[in-house]
């Protein structure tokens, strides 16, 4: 009976819990987490932070084991508590290494010496296991060391131990700590288990509020109808407890909160297909079940790579559209790609997908849980190779995953083959089972030539040859005429009909290639190689982001035409750059002519100018309607006359810019607003002067006008001055939305600091690094009504703090070498909540006052070195965190001594860090602190 069950339910595309049980584990993990609360591990947190904390018994390793079945949250729990603010700072390095099924020694222990990121051996060319492991045990001598090994299937894990065992032992103050997940407690054999964890099913009481904010996330769950409540309580019995059924059901309920929708998911035939007491299977499934066509399809998709693949969001989008996954509706301007977009946030946000955010992209990766899912409903449509196992390939395979070689004995007669990634050489492609391909992946560094039966490949929409070392590309390549993606390194030359790629929407050319930037095209201008801006004139399609270089080797604005920028309408992002080493006033009009000849389309967002060294904006720059950015470097005295009318530009910079004159009035007699959506400005390295605008204002809380009754700035809300040594006629009272300011080496403002700061009253962040300032006004700063934070770094003349109580609202004071400051305010700063003093050489004491702050949180002192005690009054009993780090030995001494009266005075702060002595000090040392 139950081997029908399970007949019938894979025939009906849903599950196999034969075949589930016996899947293996690829899955890739990091420590990021997306979880700010878990739901009822409270003990298994705290039990795993005082595991940390506590010194190692007997000097040994010591190992904390999670084990739980698939689904119960293990590698949850450990990312929450490797990020946990308790242990932050308490370990001088952290890793974090998925493991999975497969092990590899050599590997694993390559990561841990990459997470020192110090290593003196050049970690990337030696393949000598005894070397690597020498260097790991010279970085961990002396240092607290924690290692989160997640996902092991087997005991060669502890082979891990061996080194670092041997670095505990080399010295008494090592202390390794490591956290292991898995799901089989059998591979922790010969280990201490005292402090295994094993996680079952949550708690009822957690577990339905688990249940409830995932099922109605932000919305008062309060007032659903009693109805929905029993029916809800009689799911949540079935789901066993485990967080990951929790998501995935709780989001399909969530689709439809009817009576009708949630009573046909309780009594849906597949719950009565579990195998045993903690299967889940049935629970995903279901939430599979009640997807569209269409997403199923696109989940489906993604089991064609293994469980260790990282998804990045446009790679995969773009794959959908290939395989014709993705479908256009008629009644809606949206594009596939739009479409697409849709289809895979959808996906997230049922929890078939967990966001990845990454150092260097972000995408998607997914459970082995939700893989094992894909897999199985596919009816093996997706298909990994695996050589010296499989007999044959599947007859249903579409999608096909192979590392190294396929013997092509093993691939039927078939046209259903749509998809084919390939992880090395192979001329498999010769097959006629491939002709109808329409997405191929080559990764293969040792491959150098370009294979002659791609451009047989008519159908192929998808071209990815960037993990190859192809220099030459041939001219037939140009037949293919289906490309949507194509994706290459580095070419030598381009073909001379590269133009006919007319359905191109996305190309990608160049040595790096990260996952943000799958759909940006850097097209570097060299004529003698082909490459030549006029080979873009019949690629309409190109979308999103295209930078064009060494612009200075295209001659007049008539080549610069032929690329025909202007109808390329899909376009968001531009990017145009010149390297001009002399610069004449030839060079510069040429400049100029050729930018004139690169129009983009109206549809453009942003737009960045480098080295151009013009003194004029182009003229079609007024056409830029829903221009959003814009960022100009290297303009030499240049009157901006048209920005100010950009209805849409939100953000604008200007980088070692000489002498530009930025015009705020109009010839034309209309009253509307100059920069009307303007929100941060942007000065590096520029001298600047603003015309058309008053200085001064008789009432600063009107609307900020021009002479001719225009509005300027009405939304600026953040300004940013860097090394800026002229900044004339700024209006500074008429700037009422302002909220951020930062100046830094700004000479043009010594004169106008502290006054210009008057009536900021929306300014809620102020920076100021190597001013003049020499103190404050109190008049002026009582008009700061919303200043919370305020950081001052490399102030010289700074000498007192007087005028600061005047700040109503201050939260946050950072202050960093500033070599003169010893005089503090008057009057306490009474909602301060963090202070932070650093590298100032002259200041003798802290403020009598600062016991009376109550709302006082964290305090930071560090390298002063002249600060010999505590205020008389002590310190507030609201402080949380105390650091006092390089400031006198004596005082140091005092705090730390038991029965002082520093000592006592410190007694009640739960976190303090007190450390260091004396030390030279560091006079040209900033900091800043961004909350």
């Amino acid at each position: 009976m139950l081997e029908d069950l399970f007949d019938q339910l894979k025939l009906n595309g849903v599950y196999d819990a034969r075949e589930y049980h016996f899947t293996q584990n690829k899955r890739v993990t990091t420590s990021s987490t997306n979880e700010r609360h878990i739901y009822g591990r409270n003990d298994e947190i705290q039990r795993l932070i005082e595991f940390l904390k506590e010194p190692n018994v007997n000097g040994n390793v010591c190992v904390a084991p999670i084990v739980g079945f698939g689904g119960m949250g293990k590698t949850t729990l450990a990312q929450f508590v490797f990020n946990h603010k308790e242990i932050k700072g308490h370990f001088n390095n952290k890793a974090w290494i998925c493991v999975s099924d497969h092990f590899d020694r050599f590997g694993i222990t390559k990561q841990m010496v990459d997470s020192f990121r110090s290593s003196t051996v050049p970690c990337g060319s030696t393949t000598s296991l005894d070397l690597l492991e020498r260097e790991l045990k010279r970085h961990l001598r002396g240092k607290k060391f924690l290692l989160v090994l997640d996902d092991i299937w087997s005991d060669e894990w502890q082979q891990l131990l061996i080194p670092l065992q041997s670095a505990q032992a080399q010295a008494q103050s090592t202390e390794i700590k490591i956290i292991v997940t898995c799901r089989d407690p059998t591979i922790l054999r010969s280990i201490d288990r005292g402090n295994e964890m094993n996680l079952g099913g949550i708690d009822d009481e957690e577990y339905w509020s688990l249940f409830l904010d995932c099922t109605f996330g932000e919305n008062n769950h309060e007032n659903c109808s009693h109805e929905l409540h029993d029916i809800g309580k009689r799911i949540v019995k079935k789901l066993m407890g485990s967080p990951l059924a929790a998501k995935t059901v709780g989001k399909l309920l969530k689709c439809s909160l009817t009576k009708k929708h949630w009573k046909d998911v309780l009594e849906n035939d597949l719950w009565t297909k579990k195998t045993n007491a903690h299967d889940i299977m049935p629970a995903l499934a279901l939430s599979y079940y009640h997807l569209p066509q269409h997403l199923q399809q696109c989940f489906i998709f993604c089991s064609v790579f293994p469980k260790d693949h990282f998804y990045c969001k446009d790679e995969l989008i773009c794959m959908w559209i290939a395989n014709g996954y993705v479908h256009e509706s008629g009644s809606s301007s949206k594009t596939m790609n739009d479409i697409g977009e849709d289809y895979y946030y959808e996906l997230v946000a049922r929890c078939f997908f967990d966001v990845r955010e990454g150092r260097d992209s972000s995408g998607i990766t997914m459970h082995d849980l939700m893989h094992d899912l894909a897999k199985l409903v596919s009816h093996e449509e997706t298909y990994i190779y695996e050589i010296g196992k499989d007999k044959e390939i599947s007859k249903n395979a579409r999608h096909l995953y192979a590392e190294w070689s396929i013997d092509q004995g093993l691939v039927r007669e078939t046209n259903k083959l749509r998809t084919l990634v390939l992880r090395g050489a192979n001329d498999i492609l010769n097959h006629a089972a491939f002709n109808r391909i329409r997405v191929l992946v080559i990764s293969d560094v040792n491959m150098l030539e370009f294979p002659n039966a791609i451009p047989r490949l008519k159908h192929l929409q998808y071209l990815d040859l960037w993990k190859t070392q192809i220099r030459s590309i041939p001219d037939s390549l140009c037949e293919l005429y289906l490309l949507r993606v194509l994706a290459l390194p580095c070419p030598q030359t381009l073909p001379s009909r590269f133009h006919n790629l007319i359905n191109l929407e996305i190309l990608c050319m160049g040595i790096m290639r990260m996952g943000s930037e799958f759909d940006m095209l850097e097209f570097y201008v060299n004529k003698e190689k082909g490459f030549m801006v006029a080979q873009l004139r019949n690629m309409n399609e190109l979308r999103s982001q295209l930078s064009i270089k060494d612009l200075q080797n295209i001659d007049n604005r008539e080549e610069a035409m032929k690329a025909k920028l202007k109808k390329k309408h899909h376009i968001k992002s531009l990017s145009l750059w010149w390297h001009i080493d002399t610069v004449d006033d030839d060079c510069k009009h040429d400049a100029e002519e050729v930018l004139e000849g690169l129009q983009p389309h109206p549809n453009l967002e942003e737009l960045f100018i480098y080295g151009c060294m013009g003194c004029s904006m182009p003229n079609w720059l007024k056409t830029l309607k829903k221009l959003k950015k814009l960022e100009l470097f290297d303009y030499r005295k240049c009157l901006v006359a048209a920005l100010g009318l950009l209805p849409s530009l939100e953000k604008l910079r200007l980088c070692n810019c000489e002498n530009i004159t930025i015009e705020c009035e109009s010839c034309d007699d209309s009253e509307s607003e100059m920069f009307p959506s303007l929100q941060q400005l942007s000065l590096s390295y520029t001298t600047v002067s603003f015309t058309g605008i008053p200085t001064s204002s008789s009432s600063p809380s009107s609307s900020p006008t021009t002479p001719g009754h225009r509005k300027v700035f009405p939304r600026l809300q953040e300004l940013i001055l860097h090394e800026c040594n002229e900044m004339n006629g700024f209006p500074w009272p008429i700037c009422i939305a302002l909220k951020k300011l930062d100046i830094r080496s700004t000479p043009g403002m010594d004169d106008k600091l502290p006054g210009c700061l008057r009536d900021l009253s929306s300014l809620t962040r102020l920076i100021l690094t190597r001013t003049k300032i020499e103190t404050f006004d109190a008049e002026v700063m009582a008009t700061l009504h919303a200043l919370s934070h305020l950081d001052l770094s490399v102030c010289d003349e700074l000498v007192s703090l007087d005028g600061l109580q005047a700040l109503s609202s201050l939260q946050n004071l950072f202050i960093s070498s500033c070599p003169k400051f010893r005089s503090w305010c008057t009057a306490e700063m009474a909602k301060l909540r963090t202070l932070c003093i650093q590298f100032c050489k002259d200041l003798e004491s802290l403020p009598t006052w600062l016991h009376r702050l109550s709302s006082l949180k964290e305090l930071t002192i560090g390298h002063c070195l002249k600060l010999l005690s505590l205020p008389e009054g002590g310190l507030p009993s609201s402080l949380e965190n105390l650091e006092i780090t390089n400031c006198d030995p004596c005082f140091l001494q005092r705090c730390q001594q038991e029965g002082s009266l520093e000592w006592r005075m410190i007694q009640h702060i739960p976190n303090q860090k007190i450390r260091g002595g004396r030390k030279k000090p560091v006079t040209n040392f900033s900091i800043t602190v961004i909350l």
